[in-house]
């Protein structure tokens, strides 16, 4: 190593040691801070100013005909006016007068179909892209839309038109209701940069003050190349369509909604399915999705919300990759190296951007902590004091996986016990043991608001998931083929049973990953002698790289369709639930990416303990053009060849797509489910009703001798308890026709019934066990590390 990385190593500078440099620096006496802060102050005042007074409401009354022309009420059309015009198969609102901002666009109208006409919005008169949204359907349930609107200029010549397609259409109306989101956006930008602006400032000073390193200083700029070349499909307006987006998109729309209807944590998207609700929450952890819903809340369009939210996966994974190879390894440009190869590596952005498989990108994040967590379990002086402190990593890893892919949990369960076996030594010493349980034991606990709720749907419910232990997925798996792939084009098909490999997804490790698994398997032909002497790599190095050859290699072995995974799913009904739920063997792909970059890390600390520095350099070189070669080449291919779509309001894409419907309670026919009024059953009359997210107001009577019912539009799910308004008097909610809520509604009664959904006693301990763990283990570390000869004498990078 050569000296200025040797300082960079040897460097220890605590978070509190760097307070006081900061305080040094005496910032509050420099000019330019209070230039820089009056400017900062002036642009929020005004962003916060301007976020009152954007209340106007605009209506356009059909009954106003000398303006908006003669409605025709047995025809369901209008006559021919100066405003709006009846042509051959829409209605139009033209000439519209509005100041730029953001409106809620409500068109009032009757109409007998569903999901046939259609609601749009355009403005041909204030130039490009000016205007976003992407208007809404029409159903027979309701009777007005409700969809935002994007104006970024003042307009004289904007359209509303309600396009007819089929059935009965009447149209009763147009209201614009001006909201601040367009201002909430300004503020939001203005905050950012500011901070931003705040961070290069302090950087600047603090290095002409201090100095920082160069390697501190190469990391940072690696790290922002890396983030911006995994986010080159993001360099546009608009989202790529791949496999599952879309889902994903549904699911940030849940989480928004369920957060302003007054849940947390969201258990039942509200407006999923057509109002209906979907307990998507319950059974896939959307912990890791509240920035993406909190981009929607601030006013983003969908298509920008999802574009930041992948930006800042991009960038939290380069950066935690980079801190825990960092440690691993022991070095920052091995670490660099490991982050660009992992968070570039061919796979993750397959599944990133081709498939469009948030959940797993989102598991993936947390591999490298977990990796970084079983280092140090195993290879730490188990007798140190520090030591009590190393299942930290490991346990914030397995909450992280629990929360966001629970099939990424279950892989890395799996090769969790192979490792134990492997180390059955080390797993027994009493330290070890003791590090290993209380990383199980902190991770359930920070994850039980999750697991409870999850356990108890899967353990008392009935769900659409629990029947799929049939699917095979032999057939889905790989060619030898895909994993030797060197120019990995951009096709469509992911069943090569089906189509070979023409038009192939390009799926699998990468070729760079590839080589140095290559390399190390020569290595280990010539002889671990080589290793030790020549590549001057300890033993705990060299068994790191056996191990993270024979995982990535088996976890390759077994995405194959040769792998004989039919057999392996009937042996029994355990078996064959947990290989249906797979799905795709390819996702082994990811144990195997992260063997193979840790493979490559141990090549890299092999080159850096040459004493030429071409080794290093040449290395650094190889991985960095195969990279090129391979995942950015895939990535430019793939923005040139596949289609898009720009999603403004979630109207735009619908509320009833459930991928393959896993959480409806068995049964269930989900194309049932559309927007209606509740209907009463028996003798029961219905006076009124109101409904709001996943709840409902009805005001009825049933003067019959016998107990009558009311068939709410929500889908069932433990959870939904009915009462009497007034009284609080409890009623009996069971699951009726097409598992939607039915209340038993008594002989007599007269009232109003209030049904809304509730979480479970026990749902809210675990939510209070998981923030008293949380909040626990921060002090409990915090007070301990204090305590002398605690500290992990790390470097910060």
């Amino acid at each position: 190593m050569g000296t200025a990385v040797e300082e960079e190593i040897t460097e220890v500078e605590t978070v509190e040691r760097m307070g006081r440099k900061i305080a040094g620096l005496r910032i509050h006496c420099r000019k330019s801070f209070w230039v820089l802060l009056a400017v900062e102050l002036l642009a929020a005042v005004l962003a916060v100013a301007g976020l009152f007074g954007k209340n106007a409401v605009y209506v356009y009354d059909l009954s106003a005909a000398a303006t908006l022309g003669e409605y025709d009420a047995e025809r369901g059309v209008f006559a021919a006016g100066p405003d709006a015009v009846q042509q051959e198969d829409f209605v139009v609102f033209r000439n519209i007068s509005v100041p730029a901002g953001t409106y809620e666009v409500r068109l009032l109208y009757d109409t007998d179909a569903d999901a046939v006409n259609m609601c749009r919005v355009s403005d041909t008169t204030i130039g490009f892209r000016q205007l976003f949204t992407n208007g809404e359907v029409l159903y027979s349930g309701k009777q007005q839309t409700s969809f935002m609107m994007w104006l970024l200029r003042d307009t004289q010549g904007m359209e509303v038109r309600a396009v007819h397609s089929g059935g009965n259409l009447a149209v009763g109306g147009l209201i614009l209701a001006q909201n601040n989101a367009l201002q909430r956006i300004w503020l939001f930008v203005v905050l950012a940069v500011s901070l931003l602006t705040d961070a290069v400032w302090l950087w600047r000073l603090y290095d002409r003050q201090y100095g920082i390193g160069e390697v501190r200083k190469t990391v940072v700029f690696g790290l922002g190349l890396i983030t911006l070349f995994a986010s080159l499909p993001l360099m546009t307006d608009y989202i790529l369509s791949s496999g599952d987006v879309g889902y994903h998109l549904m699911r940030i729309e849940g989480l928004k909604d369920g957060i302003l209807s007054g849940q947390f944590p969201v258990r039942i998207a509200p407006g999923w399915l057509q109002d209906y609700g979907y307990a998507d929450a319950v059974f896939y952890g959307q912990t890791l999705l509240l920035p993406a819903a909190l981009f929607r809340m601030i006013g983003f369009t969908v298509t920008t919300s999802y574009r930041l939210f992948i930006l800042c996966i991009n960038l939290a994974t380069a950066w935690l990759a980079y801190y825990c190879f960092r440690r691993i390894f022991d070095h920052p440009h091995i670490g660099l190296l490991c982050s660009m190869l992992y968070t570039l590596s061919l796979y993750r952005l397959y599944k990133m951007y081709m498939r469009g498989s948030l959940g797993e990108a989102l598991g993936m994040m947390f591999l490298p902590l977990i990796a970084y967590g079983f280092w140090r379990v195993f290879t730490e002086d188990h007798k140190a004091k520090a030591y009590r402190w190393c299942f930290l990593p490991l346990t914030m890893g397995m909450a992280g996986i629990a929360q966001t892919h629970i099939l990424t949990c279950e892989l890395v369960g799996g090769f969790t016990i192979f490792l134990c076996v492997l180390l059955w030594k080390k797993v027994f010493r009493r330290e070890t043991f003791l590090a290993l349980a209380k990383a199980l034991l902190g991770s359930l606990l920070l994850a039980a608001w999750f697991i409870v709720p999850f356990l108890d749907y899967m353990l008392t419910g009935d769900f659409m998931i629990q029947h799929a232990h049939e699917r095979t997925i032999q057939e889905r798996g790989l060619y030898m083929a895909h994993l030797f792939s060197v120019y990995p084009f951009s096709g469509n098909s992911a069943f090569p049973a089906e189509d070979g490999m023409v038009n192939a997804m390009p799926v699998g490790i990468g070729f760079a990953l590839l080589v140095c698994l290559l390399l190390w398997c020569y290595l280990l032909i010539l002889g671990g002698k080589t290793l030790r002497e020549r590549g001057k790599l300890e033993e705990r190095y060299l068994i790191l790289g056996n191990i993270s050859l024979g995982f990535a290699a088996l976890a390759m072995l077994m995405s194959l369709s040769a792998f004989p995974w039919n057999r392996i799913q009937f042996l029994n009904r355990i078996t064959a639930t947990l290989v249906s739920s797979l799905q795709f063997p390819e996702r082994l792909l990811m144990i195997a990416g992260i063997g193979a970059v840790l493979v490559a890390g141990t090549l890299a600390r092999a080159a850096y303990g040459q004493a030429q520095g071409s080794w290093k350099v040449g290395f650094w070189g190889v991985m960095a053009g195969l990279t090129v070669l391979t995942s950015l080449f895939m990535l430019d291919d793939f923005i040139r060849s596949t289609n898009f779509v720009r999603i403004y309001n979630p109207e735009g894409m619908g509320s009833g797509y459930i991928a393959g419907q896993e959480y409806l309670p068995y049964g269930t026919d989900a194309s049932r489910l559309l927007w209606r009024p509740p209907v009463a059953g028996g003798t029961v009359e219905i006076e009124n009703c109101e409904q709001g997210p996943l709840t409902m107001e009805v005001s009825c009577q049933n003067p019959g001798g016998e107990a009558g019912s009311l068939n709410l539009p929500l889908l069932y799910y433990k959870g939904y308890r009915a009462w009497d308004r007034d009284t609080g008097e409890r009623l009996t909610v069971y699951p009726g026709e097409n598992n939607t809520v039915h209340v038993s509604v008594p002989a007599g009664y007269e009232g109003t019934i209030r049904t809304a959904f509730v979480s479970p006693w026990y749902w809210r301990l675990a939510e209070a066990v998981s923030l008293a763990s949380g909040i626990g283990l921060a002090l409990w570390y915090r007070t301990g590390r204090k305590k002398p000869g605690n500290r992990e004498e790390k470097p910060v990078d």
